[in-house]
């Protein structure tokens, strides 16, 4: 059964992105460069997740 994404599936994004952004940035480092990375290394990895569970939920039901 294929879905489509609709707007309320977007809304788990957002928050997920701010949440990988925040747990991934919370490691310390040296350089506000690397610091900077890990934050958007973190929110990539958030929206990855959020995307993956919005598909896979309807899988698993």
């Amino acid at each position: 059964m294929t879905t489509y994404f609709t707007i309320g599936d977007f809304i788990l994004v957002i928050p997920m992105a701010l949440a990988g952004a925040l747990f991934v940035g919370a490691v310390p480092c040296k350089t506000e460069l690397r610091h900077n990375a890990l934050r958007v290394l973190g929110a990539l990895l958030g929206v990855v997740f959020a995307v993956v569970l919005v598909e896979g939920l309807p899988a698993l039901v």
